[in-house]
């Protein structure tokens, strides 16, 4: 049997990044939010209910791991899902949380 190639330093420290943006509850809140389509900081603070510096770091955390594109009209900035795999991603983990409690009313099956 042949063995698989492994992942470089490189691209598994860029992996453990995407990973650590998607360990956060606020940034899932986020995404979430973004997942119904561009949002600016203030639409996302008011929704979400975050702080608007907590906000702004979460967003830029995640443009910076690949997953959000930001869109500047005038002095308002847009934010979007870059590549809408992450949920898919979420999706496999939201599921695996609902299979192993499914008496646990707070768990969804979808972010």
């Amino acid at each position: 049997m042949a063995k698989k190639k492994q992942m470089s330093p490189k691209a598994l420290a860029k992996l453990g990044a995407v990973f650590k943006v998607l360990g956060d509850g606020g940034r899932l809140a986020l995404l979430q939010e973004l997942k119904q389509g561009e949002k600016t900081v203030g639409e996302l603070v008011e929704l979400t209910g975050q702080g608007q510096a907590t906000v702004s770091k979460s967003l830029k955390m995640m443009s910076e791991a690949g997953l959000l594109e930001r869109k500047k009209e005038g002095v308002r900035v847009f934010y979007r899902v870059e590549d809408r795999l992450v949920f898919d991603l979420c999706e496999l983990v939201c599921g695996k949380l609902y299979r192993d409690h499914k008496s646990l009313s707070e768990i969804e099956y979808s972010i």
